[in-house]
């Protein structure tokens, strides 16, 4: 089977190609065109003799249309967060939506990361019947994906928030951030502390990518919410269990997010489609805790 990673070299990019170098039975073909990703990622992946690298931008027409044909394409480039929206719209809009045209016109199956933020703000249980409301550039560029991606054979992923450990760790999550707040100045501040989040491991995120390349076709044409119950915990929680491994302290402070998601997620249908989707959210923050802690000199 040929799969080809539209932004390869990301934070579940990466992840995922490390899984997938080790498969004999795939070649892969990894998209990128982040030149600081290239310089200090792409050395090592290109150890694997099953991994090829172009250097291409899915917004530009001509670039995409030279990509190879493929079996199965699984569309991670794009902006990603409400900040690095907010900070560069006309950026988010022509990578999220513009790029996603562009892969779509291959008509090759697609696996499609989206996102939880599409709901917008709910306050109650929210499977993936819930009517979208977006509340931000990020969630409404890529409720416009979803939408794009359905005229190609198709699956859409909702994932909760990414976290943890990789080949390049994302510090702007709001595990991490808190994380290093707390080791870092030995105080959070922290506002919504009731609010409810969901999260989950970006290692689960790559494996559960591989999963439905193997068996697209019983994924195919399904939108799903993707993370595990253990993962919906409220702010609070998540300081609570930051606590075991580092002592600080806590400021409840006024505030609030511009992503408005405050809701318990299920996952139903991904629990009929896939018996390995669950993992402890918990235990992976200790983990966490110790790769911030490695900053500091003692």
């Amino acid at each position: 089977m040929k799969i080809l990673i539209t932004g390869a070299l990301g934070y579940i990019g990466t992840e995922l190609l490390y899984r997938l170098s080790k498969r004999s039975d795939i070649t892969v073909y990894a998209v990128d065109n982040n030149l600081e990703s290239i310089k200090s990622r792409l050395g090592f992946l290109l150890r694997f003799p099953n991994i090829h690298f172009i250097n291409a931008d899915i917004t530009n027409t001509s670039d995409v249309k030279k990509l190879p044909k493929v079996d199965r394409i699984v569309h991670l480039a794009a902006v990603v967060g409400y900040v690095s929206c907010g900070e560069t719209p006309d950026l988010a809009r022509l990578t999220n939506i513009l790029g996603t045209h562009n892969i779509a016109d291959l008509q090759t199956p697609t696996v499609f990361l989206s996102t939880g933020s599409v709901y917008g703000e709910i306050g109650n249980e929210c499977d993936e019947s819930i009517e979208l409301n977006p509340q931000t550039l990020y969630a409404e560029t890529k409720v416009d994906g979803e939408r794009i991606i359905k005229n190609t054979r198709h699956v859409i992923l909702r994932p909760a928030t990414a976290f943890g450990l990789s080949f390049k760790v994302r510090h702007d999550l709001l595990v991490h951030t808190l994380i290093q707040n707390a080791i870092n100045n030995n105080h959070i501040q922290l506002y919504q502390p009731n609010s409810m989040r969901s999260f989950y491991s970006v290692q689960k995120l790559a494996e559960l990518c591989e999963h439905v390349c193997d068996t697209f076709e019983k994924f195919e044409n399904n939108i799903l919410n993707v993370g595990c119950e253990s993962g919906n915990v409220k702010k609070i929680d998540i300081v609570s269990m930051i606590q075991q491994y580092h002592d600080f302290n806590l400021e409840i402070i006024d505030g609030k997010d511009l992503d408005t998601r405050d809701y318990n997620v299920r996952y139903d249908k991904l629990k009929t489609l896939w018996r390995d989707y669950d993992e402890n959210f918990p235990e992976k923050i200790e983990s966490i805790v110790e790769y911030y802690k490695k900053w500091k000199k003692s």
